[in-house]
């Protein structure tokens, strides 16, 4: 199904310009290569919206956190640039805008607050991640002018940003086109730029040099090309620079107006600059450019796409994700990872938390997997970076930061959260599990995840408490993922992922540099380290799996009294001193255990948790919903787990915690999709199945869905409806020939096993019933199974 086929489910679409929600739409309409991302802001801008702004942001962290609210937030973003804010520390540097073209006919300039908008269509194109405006308008001296806006940023050249203008007017009129380069810009309010220098280049060219108050060195060139013969001048200023071309536009006639920008920096490593860039496509037309560009995302979406049939806002908003997911990736180099806003916005600063590597990895890890292995290698080579961290607070080994700058740095300036989020640090051993698990790749658990594994296991032995007759290990004085209960005891989730740590540590440490009493001792501690539960008051119904020691004793809070506009979030109407002492959860914690963990609890102990924990989630953050989804799968209620994936899903779409307003709320985008296919389609992870299994659930709206997958290097279509699933093996006869007996595909369906040769298909029916889930086996290695 093509764009032309069927254009609502591969586009979003802006019917009309509202100043309200115009930031919501620049961050949904970012644009970029991986190496460059652009805010989707208008050509023209707008007036009185200075983007110059100095102020003090405060340094608060969560949903509750305040934003300087304008029309308009330009954002050029590239993942590695970074500089230091006085109060917030390391952030990623919002660097010169480059996008501004604006059409002025007759002396009134193009400002969709101001100017007389008959029509306004902008559409954001997923399938080849490029940003079509139509506008026409009426001037004040009465003419209507007709204007069509195109953009890409492209995934072949990604250093290269290539727009179009075409525009018409119904009457002869005086039009001059501005084109500039604008560098009076700020990050969070504050200047990073220590030198710049902007100056003009050949006849329709502007450049902008500058060095950061990192040292690092920025080069951004701009050309101007039009259809028509126009007088072209200049105004070159401090921080801007400006082309204006003049010319006589004819009743009815079409003038073609095309800017092409280029960007490179002195961490590139590579000798060419921004004008080699533009030399190296200027003798290629728009439509070529475009092309190459397009062929690019065609494989993206041939690796990852995922068709659902019966429910176009479904499909939607999982392309949507997928978009952005493939948008936001760096690339091939680990020198960085994704940032917690997708390279869209400046909210969290760049930085990078432990959503990489628990809501972002899997959809990397099972369509891309050298994708995923540049994320969790990124977490190797900050290794000295959390060593350095564990060290500050005295503790041996590794302790990764809550929020990781490019260095591997803790930058997050909030106490709490600094000090006691904690499982960040188990979490980098999870994803390096997953890695393996899903990979086979013994070469890299024996090079690089060994050697993590051991030094964060070295911290868990630091980090542990004991307390008085109690010769048991504990974890004191941490944070779960639940951000509103802080300085619990044993918290289930960070103990768990604690353990799991430890024994990876004990179990591989030998490639690491662990001695063997160290890994003796690993095991003591992570057999140590429980996770605690409350009987029940009849002492015969399951215990109830306590996200806390302190659960049971925290105070009931009255969610009807004190959050009393459910449209907002909680956090921004009720102080977290309150939060922190009430049994009131941010987000899924002992749910989030559940669904990482599925064959250690009993369906029994998984209901008990929702019924106690559900009726107190605020889900303040965009990583909940997700999980509620694969939970209420695990206790067949699917129509509660379709509500729940549809609004994580759509959260920036239908603008839930303010929409992409401060950029995108990119874990649950990864999200959308881990639910989409370990949940509906109910594929089951790497780390607890060898071959691959799927027991699908499949929604009673969808009548079909269909996705790609790479399991353990072996490509895989897989196709479901309510009573069968085909697999085909995309495994190519080249391929097959080096493998051998491997190519054979063994995998699972509801219950069934079947073999599939590769490049062959095979069918199995099935009825959708409940698998039972009974305590297996604890999980504590990454390449044998039960």
């Amino acid at each position: 199904m093509t764009h032309e086929d069927h254009p609502a489910v591969w586009s979003i679409v802006e019917e009309r310009f509202d100043p309200a929600a115009a930031r919501s739409y620049e961050g949904l309409f970012t644009l970029g290569s991986g190496y460059l991302h652009v805010r989707g802001s208008v050509e023209e801008h707008f007036a009185n919206a200075p983007q110059n702004m100095e102020y003090i942001r405060d340094p608060l962290t969560g949903s509750g956190e305040p934003f300087r609210r304008a029309v308009a937030q330009w954002g050029t973003y590239i993942p590695g640039v970074y500089g230091h804010h006085p109060l917030l520390n390391t952030e990623l540097i919002n660097l010169p805008y480059f996008l501004g073209l604006a059409p002025i006919i007759d002396g009134e300039r193009l400002d969709g607050r101001t100017s007389d908008i008959e029509a306004w269509r902008r559409v954001l194109r997923l399938d080849t991640a490029s940003l079509h405006r139509t506008v026409r308008w009426r001037t004040a001296s009465g003419k209507r002018v007709e204007a069509r806006f195109d953009r890409f940023i492209s995934a072949a050249r990604p250093h290269l940003s290539v727009q179009r203008m075409t525009l018409r007017s119904d009457a002869p009129a005086e039009a001059v086109i501005e084109a500039g380069l604008d560098a009076d810009v700020r990050t969070n309010g504050y200047d990073h730029f220590k030198a710049i220098l902007m100056e003009p280049v050949g006849e329709a060219g502007l450049a902008c040099r500058l060095r950061t108050d990192a040292g690092d060195r920025v080069e951004v060139r701009t050309r101007l090309a039009l259809s028509e013969e126009a007088e072209i001048s200049r105004e070159v200023a401090t921080r801007t620079a400006t082309l204006r071309a003049e010319l006589a536009l004819s009743a009815g006639h079409v003038l073609t107006v095309e800017k092409r920008s280029a960007i490179a920096t002195s961490l590139d490593g590579d000798e060419r600059g921004a004008e080699d860039y533009l030399k190296e496509a200027a003798g290629k037309p728009y439509e070529e450019l475009f092309e190459e560009h397009r062929r690019v995302w065609e494989e993206r979406w041939r690796r990852s796409d995922v068709e659902v049939d019966g429910d176009e806002s479904s499909q939607q908003a999982l392309r949507a994700a997928l978009y952005h997911l493939h948008r936001a990736h760096p690339g091939r180099d680990a020198k960085v990872s994704i940032d917690a806003k997708g390279y869209a916005g400046e909210a969290y600063w760049g930085r990078f938390f432990w959503d990489s590597e628990v809501y972002l990895l899997p959809f990397y890890l099972y369509t891309d997997p050298p994708l995923a292995r540049t994320l969790t290698r990124f977490r190797v080579c900050t290794l000295t970076g959390a060593k350095a961290n564990a060290a500050r607070y005295r503790y041996e080994g590794a302790r990764y930061p809550w929020e990781a700058d490019h260095r591997g740095a803790e930058c997050c300036p909030a106490w709490q959260y600094r000090d006691l989020q904690v499982h960040v640090t188990a979490d980098v051993a999870f994803a390096l599990a997953h890695d393996v698990a899903a990979t086979g790749d013994c070469e890299f658990l024996e090079r690089e995840a060994a050697k993590v594994w051991v030094e964060t296991a070295r911290y868990w032995v630091s980090r542990i408490d004991r307390r008085e007759g109690d010769d048991r290990p504990h974890l004191l004085g941490v944070m779960g993922p639940d951000e509103f209960t802080m300085l619990s005891s044993n918290n289930a989730f960070t103990n768990r992922m604690a353990s799991l740590n430890l024994n990876l540590a004990a179990q591989y440490g030998h490639h690491g540099g662990a001695t063997e009493e160290e890994r003796r001792e690993f095991v003591r501690i992570a057999e140590g380290l429980t996770i605690p539960r409350l009987r029940a008051a009849d002492g015969e119904g399951p215990d109830l799996v306590l996200q806390c020691e302190e659960w049971p004793h925290l105070a009931e809070f009255p969610f009807d009294e004190q959050w009393t506009d459910r449209t907002r979030s909680i956090a921004g109407q009720v102080k977290l001193e309150r939060l922190f002492r009430s049994r009131v959860s941010k987000q899924a914690d002992a749910l989030l255990l559940m669904a990482l963990f599925p064959q250690e609890f009993t369906d029994a102990e998984v209901r008990r948790a929702w019924d106690e924990y559900v009726p107190r989630m605020a889900h303040d953050s965009s990583l909940s919903a997700g999980v509620h989804a694969l939970v209420a799968l695990r206790l067949n209620l699917d129509d509660d787990a379709l509500e729940y994936w549809r609004v994580g899903a759509r959260v920036d779409l239908d603008r839930h915690y303010g929409g992409a307003a401060e950029g995108l709320h990119i874990a649950a985008a990864g999200a959308t999709w881990t639910v989409a296919v370990l949940g509906f389609a109910g594929m089951k992870s790497a780390l607890h199945r060898r071959v691959l299994t799927l027991s699908p659930r499949l929604p009673r709206a969808w009548t079909r869905m269909a996705f790609r997958v790479v399991w353990r290097g072996h490509p895989v279509r897989v196709e479901v409806t309510h009573d069968h699933v085909t697999l085909t093996s995309l495994m190519s006869p080249d391929e097959a020939e080096l493998e051998g007996e491997a190519a054979e595909l063994e995998a699972e369906v509801a219950g069934t096993p079947v073999t599939v040769p590769a490049g062959e298909s095979r069918t199995v029916t099935y009825e959708a019933a409940p698998a039972e889930h009974t305590p297996a086996a604890p999980l504590t290695h990454v390449l044998e199974y039960e």
